[in-house]
């Protein structure tokens, strides 16, 4: 019996060892990344050359930056740190890791929309986290949204296979790849999404039939959001906050705008930093896909005009 016993505990350490030699083994694939979502978290966790202009926010952000007309304007570094469908609660894991005295690190642009402010209830794509979710700051974040979640990934062994899609594993793979065959990817779009894609047609029946979308602000997030502002200013960074364009006509669905300028607008002055409207600086459909993106044509123009309001100041 007792032998039974030690051969059984013998065969769950042996497994328990293979399968956290499993987890390290696709973790360190994954920070070898340098590509999608993942590449843009590897470079700020990692310190990778770090940019003298960081950007981030959400879709909008993601695929309104042009960071390659941002340089040539400015002769700065830049990268766009957005990440698709993540809120400010989610993607603030990232500001708060370059949110260090003595980096590279600038001019720190937070890209908004109608939904930043808004309370958040679950973790986007909380995978592209996974392999930092031990650090610090990726962790409470990310707490912060989703505590039980959060928590159980990152403390109970090998539960966050549970969470993650299966393109986590193909990354790793990815990772490996490039790392193995001693092939450095350089990301030619410096972190953009472009979008080659004109309006879309069913954009004005869409919007013609929907109901108004009302803009909300909860005040937690409204509190975390000016204390990083805060912390930023403290660490010697200057702040840029802005709304991207939108495509007005249509965009007069979207309720209270106003009030969200006026919020954003507020919190400008009070931690002295920039604020700037660009949503209603383009009026033209051939520039936007849809209400709030920008197609790879609005955003050279986007990133010209925002890189000339900050070549003034600088």
């Amino acid at each position: 019996m007792q032998k039974s016993f030690y051969k059984s505990l013998k065969f769950i350490i042996i497994l328990l060892l293979i399968l956290s030699a499993i987890d390290l083994f696709i973790s360190a694939g994954l920070k070898k990344n340098k590509t999608k979502y993942f590449g843009k978290i590897n470079k700020i966790c990692n310190k990778d050359s770090l940019p003298q202009i960081a950007i981030f926010g959400s879709s909008v952000g993601e695929m309104g930056f042009d960071c390659k007309v941002l340089q040539i304007k400015l002769n700065k570094s830049a990268y766009n740190f957005s990440l698709a469908g993540t809120r400010f609660m989610q993607y603030r894991s990232l500001i708060n890791e370059i949110n260090e005295p003595k980096n590279n690190v600038e001019i720190v642009v937070l890209s908004e929309v109608i939904f930043s402010l808004q309370e958040v209830k679950a973790i986007t794509e909380i995978g592209r986290f996974m392999p930092y979710i031990s650090n610090k700051n990726i962790y409470n974040s990310l707490y912060k949204i989703q505590p039980d979640l959060t928590f159980k990934s990152r403390y109970i062994p090998f539960y966050k296979y549970i969470a993650v899609t299966p393109d986590y594993y193909i990354q790793s793979f990815v990772g490996w790849k490039s790392s193995l065959k001693k092939k450095d990817i350089v990301d030619t779009m410096l972190g953009q999404i472009a979008v080659n894609r004109k309006w879309e047609a069913d954009q004005d029946s869409l919007w013609k039939y929907a109901k108004p979308i009302p803009i909300l602000i909860d005040n937690t997030v409204l509190e975390i959001y000016k204390k990083t502002v805060s912390q930023l200013v403290t660490n010697g960074k200057k702040v840029i906050i802005t709304i991207p364009p939108i495509y007005m006509p249509k965009g007069q669905k979207i309720v209270d705008l106003a009030a969200f300028r006026k919020t954003l607008q507020q919190i400008a002055k009070d931690e002295k930093v920039i604020f700037w409207d660009f949503s209603e600086s383009m009026v033209d459909k051939q520039y936007f896909y849809n209400v709030q993106h920008l197609n790879a044509i609005g955003a050279s123009k986007f990133s010209s005009l925002f890189a000339d309001s900050l070549r003034k100041i600088l």
